[in-house]
């Protein structure tokens, strides 16, 4: 532990490529002690960088003597129509907590994204960090929706794969523009169509055929049975559909894994008493906070 009461010299700077292995050392650190603690494989760190159009020279890190105390990471692309910039992580090792350490990096980074000619700065913060939302607060951003992380740890509750109704099956090159038509509300940035596409070694997607329509589908990443998307037809609804699609899911996850849907809008609640009435429970909530540029 640092002595709190020494003064230090922070050096906030853009990084590289190069800095991908200290990246994830500091991302290891930064979030083993986090409201639900996770670690992340170099492999399955540099998926997370993929899938959310992480740009390195685009990510920052602060330094100390040298030392790399915090960093965010963050990628680029359009959103809601817009030019955006997304953190896709903010960390701060603990030593350095509550030091200033990410006020420093946003109050750097917001106007060079700004004289880059992104729109705005997107993010998600837990419910419960009320300290982190305070600062995203006093730095601009705004609260835009909650999102859900909702988990089934008793797989056995949920219903079985069966022959009845649409035929199911794997969709090889999705039509996702088209799939969107289905949906009710929008995704998160990592579950987004972009982001879909981004990583379609580790997506599959199923869809319900009547006949050579397509009436429902589910995209779910194959590894951890995390579902990213589902959605059917507004006229196909409460047939069963969706959970024939899960119970397809099922049964292709591993046995280790429990299922869960990561940043489910909570406004959707239609799909919200979907997942819960199959045994899916609130893990944690986030909110999405958005502050133009």
């Amino acid at each position: 532990m640092h002595d709190h009461d020494e003064t230090y010299t922070y050096e906030c700077r853009f990084l590289s490529p190069e800095h991908f292995d200290l990246l994830h050392e500091k991302f290891l650190e930064a979030f083993a002690d986090y409201f639900i603690p996770f670690s992340l494989s170099k492999d399955l760190f540099r998926s997370h960088i993929v899938i959310n159009a992480v740009d390195l020279a685009s990510s920052m890190g602060c330094f100390v003597r040298g030392e790399m105390v915090g960093f965010s990471l963050n990628g680029l692309g359009e959103w809601k129509g817009r030019y955006t910039v997304y953190d896709a992580g903010t960390g701060v090792v603990p030593g350095f907590r509550r030091r200033g350490v990410s006020r420093r990096m946003f109050e750097a980074m917001i106007p060079h994204f700004k004289d880059r000619g992104c729109e705005q700065f997107l993010l998600e913060v837990i419910t419960q960090n009320e300290p982190a939302i305070r600062l995203y607060e006093k730095l601009g951003f705004r609260k835009t929706r909650k999102l859900l992380l909702l988990e089934c740890s008793d797989r056995t509750r949920l219903p079985a794969a069966s022959a009845n109704g649409p035929s199911i099956r794997e969709i090889d090159v999705p039509d996702l523009a088209s799939l969107q038509k289905l949906w009710d509300g929008s995704t998160s940035w990592q579950n987004s169509v972009e982001a879909i596409a981004r990583s379609p070694q580790t997506k599959t997607i199923l869809g319900a055929f009547d006949g050579e329509e397509c009436v429902g589908y589910i995209a779910y990443s194959r590894t951890f049975g995390r579902i990213a998307q589902l959605a059917v037809a507004p006229e196909r609804r409460h047939q069963g559909i969706a959970s024939r699609l899960v119970a397809e899911m099922n049964a292709g996850t591993p046995d280790d894994k429990h299922l869960q849907v990561i940043n489910l809008d909570s406004n959707i609640a239609e799909a919200v008493r979907f997942f819960t009435g199959l045994g899916f429970l609130e893990k944690l909530a986030q909110f999405e906070m958005v502050r133009d540029l």
